[in-house]
């Protein structure tokens, strides 16, 4: 989080992309002893160290697109102190849930009187063009520069495909098989992969903060393809049969004893016996020798496949990644003679900006350029 803040300012996803996880896992029950300690410690440490970035300052307690994160860290602190007095007093569901009604609704009454109070005296920062240009149509933020910018339109399918390649195929299977192991972890992949999607989708640009979680996605599906492909050629779900044949039979006298219970549950499940004879029906054609050859067939088949994409994936890789390394600010020219020359023109117009301007001049200068201005030149533009 503070190598973000003193490199990028990006660092406003990051806080609250956790901040939405942490607030995710409370609408889903989980809140926990471990869960309020590691979101109190990571806001407390990484806001006292943002804060001593001078571009930042006070902003991540003054900007609207960073007190999400601040409200999430406050509900922590309240949600602590009923789980504390309802540990304390044993208070039944019924009252710790009426705890945090009461501690919910004053928390609020004191925090609109903060707001009222400081609002006024222009304490609360603006929302950023950029930011509203997430949840505007583009060319509609009301700031001309932003919405002259082609990185702020919405992003196509070519785009992603450009980007992230085969991982537009490998990551929707992963974030499927995160669904059905839901846990605190999985559920920080779950909601950072929407929230990437989502704004992704609105800024091409912002593709490059769904490249982490598709490559994460993309590793849990080649992950479990590669793992059920291996436990069916070195023969694992045999000796797992074998086992389960040796124990089924130990376990037939106490199984006699269940069958009166059993029939009353058979009642209650009649509506998925179609599913259920469908599952047994599988199991034993994937269990015979048939259904064995054929699974190994296509293990190999899949692992094949896999070496082949990855294969191309990685020269592809390769190839996007010197077009997109290579500097722009030295291009090639050619005269009407035919010989090739290098144009120098924008490294030393940049040279001559560090050399001939105070070192807190302000530069005029087209957006597109800002970044090579400030890390050549030293010098800050106006769009800064």
């Amino acid at each position: 989080y503070f190598n973000m803040v003193a490199a990028w300012g990006g660092y406003i996803f990051v806080l609250n992309l956790i901040g939405a996880h942490a607030a995710f896992l409370v609408l889903l029950g989980r809140f926990s002893d471990k869960v309020y300690m590691a979101y109190t410690l990571f806001y407390v440490v990484g806001t006292a160290l943002a804060i001593q970035v001078p571009v930042v300052g006070w902003s991540p307690l003054k900007s609207l697109e960073q007190l999400p994160a601040c409200a999430v860290f406050l509900g922590y602190q309240l949600l602590q102190y009923c789980e504390i007095q309802r540990k304390k007093n044993k208070l039944s569901r019924k009252d710790a849930f009426k705890l945090r009604i009461q501690v919910a609704v004053s928390a609020l009454a004191v925090v609109t009187l903060i707001v009222v109070a400081v609002t006024p005296n222009g304490y609360f920062g603006p929302i950023s063009s950029r930011v509203r240009g997430l949840f505007v149509p583009h060319t509609k933020t009301g700031n001309p520069l932003v919405d002259s910018v082609a990185e702020h339109q919405a992003a196509s399918s070519q785009a992603y495909w450009q980007y992230l390649h085969i991982l537009c195929i490998l990551a929707p299977a992963g974030f499927v098989i995160v669904l059905f192991r839901f846990g605190d972890a999985s559920c920080f992949l779950f909601v950072y992969a929407v929230t990437a999607y989502f704004f992704s989708h609105k800024m091409v640009r912002l593709i490059l903060l769904t490249a982490p979680i598709a490559s994460t996605l993309g590793g849990i599906a080649v992950g479990r393809v590669v793992a059920w492909s291996i436990s069916v050629l070195i023969g694992e779900g045999e000796e797992e049969e074998k086992a389960t044949k040796k124990g089924g039979s130990k376990a037939d006298g106490k199984k006699e004893g269940k069958k009166r219970k059993e029939k009353k549950s058979s009642s209650n499940s009649h509506g998925l016996s179609g599913v259920t004879a469908i599952h047994d029906g599988f199991v034993e054609a994937s269990n015979s020798t048939e259904g064995k050859i054929v699974k190994a067939i296509l293990a190999v088949v899949l692992l094949g496949s896999l070496y082949m994409q990855a294969s191309t994936f990685k020269d592809y890789s390769w190839k996007i990644s010197a077009g997109l390394s290579n500097p722009s600010i030295i291009l090639k020219g050619q005269t009407r003679e035919g010989n090739i020359i290098k144009v120098d023109d924008y490294r030393e117009a940049y040279w001559w900006l560090r050399d001939n301007t105070p070192e807190d001049a302000r530069i005029m200068a087209w957006w597109d350029y800002g970044y090579q201005i400030t890390g050549i030149a030293n010098r800050t533009t106006i769009a800064d």
